[in-house]
Parts: C-alpha cells; sequence; structure tokens
C-alpha cells in the first residue's frame, strides 16, 4: 500500500457533514461503517519479488563467474558496477522492510443514497470510531456540531471525473 498524507477536518456544522471541501448533508447518509486496511505481504512480495530476484540472480552469476577464475570479482566488474548493485540490493531490502512493517489503516466509509465513499483512512483507529459515532449522534441530534483535525491517508489511485476538472485515472 503506498499512500500520501493530508491533514483534513471534518465537521458537521448547520446539519452538513464537511470532509475536507466535501459536503454530505446529514439527512443523505444511509450508513456509516469502518473497515480495516491491512498490509498485505503476498502482493509486496509479488511485486518486489522479481526485481530482487533479478538483482541477486545477476549478482551470484557475476560472483560465480569472478570466483572460477583467478581474478578477483572487484577487478572483473569494477568498484561502479558492484556500488551500484549493492544500492539496487539495498532499496529493495528497505522498500520490502517499509511495506512489510505498516501498520493496519482505518477507513470511515459513508454510504449515501447513491454509492458508497471512503471518505477518510488513519492509522488511528480509535478516531476513526469516535467519528463515526458522532456522525451517527449528528444524524439523530439536530442541534450536534463537532469538528476533529484528521491526518488523513489517500490510499491508491486518484480519480477525478467531475467538472473541468476532469483527470481521469492518475496511478501511483
Amino acid at each position: 500500500m503506498f499512500y500520501k498524507r493530508e491533514v483534513i477536518n471534518v465537521q458537521v456544522s448547520r446539519r452538513i457533514l464537511w470532509v475536507g471541501a466535501a459536503a454530505y448533508p446529514l439527512h443523505n447518509i444511509a450508513c456509516v461503517t469502518t473497515t480495516e486496511l491491512k498490509p498485505r505481504l503476498w502482493l509486496i512480495l509479488k511485486r518486489v519479488g522479481p526485481w530482487g530476484f533479478a538483482v541477486c540472480a545477476v549478482f551470484m552469476g557475476m560472483v560465480l563467474y569472478s570466483t572460477g577464475g583467478s581474478v578477483a570479482l572487484v577487478t572483473l566488474v569494477g568498484p561502479p558496477v558492484l556500488a551500484g548493485v549493492a544500492v539496487l540490493v539495498i532499496s529493495l531490502l528497505v522498500r520490502l522492510t517499509m511495506a512489510v512493517t505498516r501498520s493496519t489503516l482505518h477507513r470511515l466509509n459513508i454510504e449515501t443514497a447513491g454509492a458508497p465513499y471512503a471518505v477518510l483512512t488513519s492509522p488511528d483507529k480509535n478516531l476513526v470510531a469516535q467519528i463515526s459515532h458522532s456522525i451517527m449522534d449528528a444524524i439523530d441530534n439536530p442541534q450536534a456540531e463537532f469538528q476533529f483535525q484528521v491526518e488523513n491517508f489517500h490510499v491508491g489511485d486518484s480519480i477525478k471525473q467531475f467538472g473541468n476538472q476532469n483527470t481521469g485515472k492518475v496511478t501511483r
């Protein structure tokens, strides 16, 4: 899971739920749910694995080729090539470690009469649950108002197909 972070404002004011610049009238909200986004180790290994295998195969091939004769590995391929291979191996290991050690993210979903929307994603499960309960309380209580500042994680591709700012699908 690759994502970008941003701080957004979540508030209910005058019977309208504001999530950043998006507005949802409370009387249009049919359901509020939370879901977990867990890092998928198999998918991470599937993406990083072929590159790691290719780098290891090339490196092992160079080592086996160089040890068959009397020439040392450093003189055969040169320090710049070895440094490049080392940087590539280290970057693959760092990327794999970062992906595996990511924490579980919690998503707040708002369902209206139309399609459901994932409005925010945060690593704080309690905050997402608190926002969910506050939204449901605001639906039942017309005088209720609240405001939260949430560090939102945008997960996945960015798709905009509305109005004059149509960008289509922007992949990461």
